[in-house]
């Protein structure tokens, strides 16, 4: 089948994940292209990569490239408006990555009503996120994680020492409250132990760049507790933070009602790191409480078992084994499969 992707968001292609850091949702446009094209069809991935090239069996056109006058399937990446782009397309996707409240605008509703796609959540709690206005077909596929997270590596990873948490969600998502805890709970118990912040924006600030203005306290407060252990850290390829996740002892996720897939906690877990992460939001269909991290409910028990996991080498060690046995996220091939069942 002749499938086209379309995405109007930030410049990438399918290169882009082995040469630099890339969001979540960049990454899935990225695996699922490629996983169709290894499943034989033909692929045109249309988007704001900066030239046409073929990779990986995928043919990435710029966005401002004549669009294809038919195609069997459109999958459209988080905009509703981008349904229109190919006018004769026999199947119709709408593949969402955000907060569903964004399908309820009035130029999202025009587009969905006009072309009724098939629309893909990130899972159960994004899906919940949404109330329709009419009904329309949905669908909930779970992203697959990248190749270099699931496959473990021919000789053993050790582990950072001194043992070392790690932060990588957006700054503004709950950092000043780990930061609380680091200082006032965990640090404390855990005198050796240090916290390190994968921020692109930060790191960029820490190397004499522009600090953003929304930035400006949390970027002040991270400097500041240098000697508390606290390090800002620049955010890397699949292969470099794969070989963060294996090093590190715990992975601090604080997070947010927003988030509909916790990326980073994905493939954290995949590569058996354990992690501490909040109730809310879609963490729990990532962390198994108890076996490969803990889901807690408020900051007592957060700053508790990281502790636990720091100062315990045994206990972060079976909750790696769990994870490693239990996690074994899903590869893009098996989540392409699922998205033939759209069309078929």
């Amino acid at each position: 089948m002749h499938i086209t992707m379309i995405d109007e968001s930030v410049p990438f292609d399918g290169s882009s994940p082995s040469v630099r850091p890339l969001g979540g949702p960049e990454k899935a446009f990225v695996g699922l292209a490629a996983a169709l094209a290894r499943r034989g069809h033909q692929v045109s991935a249309i988007n704001m990569c900066e030239k046409a090239a073929n990779i990986d069996g995928v043919q990435w056109l710029p966005f401002d490239t004549p669009r294809p006058p038919e195609t069997d399937v459109l999958i459209a990446f988080r905009k509703p408006e981008l349904l229109g782009e190919v006018l004769q397309a026999e199947k119709k996707v709408l593949w969402v990555t955000s907060h569903a409240r964004t399908l309820n605008r009035p130029r999202a509703q025009e587009a969905m009503d006009k072309h009724r796609p098939t629309v893909v959540f990130q899972g159960r709690a994004h899906a919940e996120t949404w109330s329709p206005w009419r009904e329309f077909r949905q669908s909930v596929i779970p992203p697959g994680i990248n190749a270099v997270f699931l496959d473990e590596p021919n000789e053993p990873v050790e582990q950072a020492k001194p043992p070392r948490a790690i932060v990588t969600t957006h700054p503004r998502l709950g950092l000043d409250g780990i930061l609380d805890l680091w200082s006032e709970r965990i640090r404390a118990h855990a005198h050796e132990a240090r916290l390190h912040v994968y921020s692109s924006a930060l790191f960029r600030a820490r190397q004499g760049g522009e600090v953003p203005e929304n930035l400006t306290a949390v970027f002040a407060r991270v400097r500041g507790m240098e000697d508390q252990g606290v390090i800002i850290e620049k955010p890397g390829t699949d292969v470099e933070m794969a070989d963060v996740y294996r090093r590190a002892a715990v992975h601090l996720y604080p997070t947010a009602e927003t988030e509909v897939f916790c990326w980073t906690l994905a493939e954290s877990q995949a590569c058996g790191l354990p992690a501490v992460a909040r109730t809310k939001g879609s963490a729990a269909e990532h962390v198994r409480n108890g076996q490969t991290g803990f889901l807690v409910p408020d900051d007592t028990a957060f700053a508790n078992v990281t502790v636990h996991l720091l100062t315990n080498e045994g206990a972060r060690n079976s909750m790696r084994r769990d994870a490693l046995t239990l996690q074994k996220a899903r590869s893009w091939d098996v989540v392409a499969a699922d998205f033939e069942t759209i069309w078929r």
